[in-house]
């Protein structure tokens, strides 16, 4: 329970670092945390893969989005997204097979967290920094949901199958 806590902490802080801190900040707690979560949380060195994997897809996920118009950054990194949100996947993804997990066996209400708390977690963020919804409120909050609804309870299901 302990690690989980720790994951879940880590994440939630360096959520608010990489939104509220910009680029060097965000690189400076994710690497923090990722240590941190080697050293405290790490079951194993299948997770690294799975990490890999998720910001893989995350950024390609949000590189679609801003290419699209659905949000769009104004300091990028590469195709119409910032290094404070590659660190964010970073972070989001060492979630997957610890304070998230138990979503696995709860898909359905994997889908539903994903397309609410997804989609609200990009609007939130677009009203903290300098990110704008490109498109009306709506409509963004849509596609982030069904991209999400998606996405999310695929990688949770992977991690299940690592896990086993």
């Amino acid at each position: 329970m302990k690690k989980i806590l720790i994951n879940l902490a880590l994440f939630q802080i360096g959520w608010f670092v990489c939104v509220m801190g910009g680029d060097v900040y965000a690189v400076v707690f994710t690497i923090a945390a990722l240590l941190i979560h080697n050293w405290l949380v790490l079951s194993n060195f299948v997770v690294w893969k799975l990490i890999g994997i998720v910001v893989i897809v995350g950024c390609l996920w949000d590189m679609l989005m801003a290419q699209t118009g659905v949000i769009q950054y104004s300091n990028t990194l590469i195709l119409g997204i910032p290094l404070w949100l590659v660190c964010l996947w970073m972070l989001f993804a060492t979630t997957f097979m610890h304070g998230l997990f138990w979503m696995n066996r709860h898909l359905p209400l994997a889908v539903i967290f994903a397309a609410v708390l997804g989609p609200a977690s990009y609007w939130l963020g677009s009203n903290l920094t300098d990110a704008e919804l490109g498109l009306p409120l709506m409509t963004s909050l849509l596609i982030m949901a069904v991209g999400w609804a998606l996405l999310f309870p695929c990688g949770i299901y992977y991690a299940g199958r690592l896990k086993s």
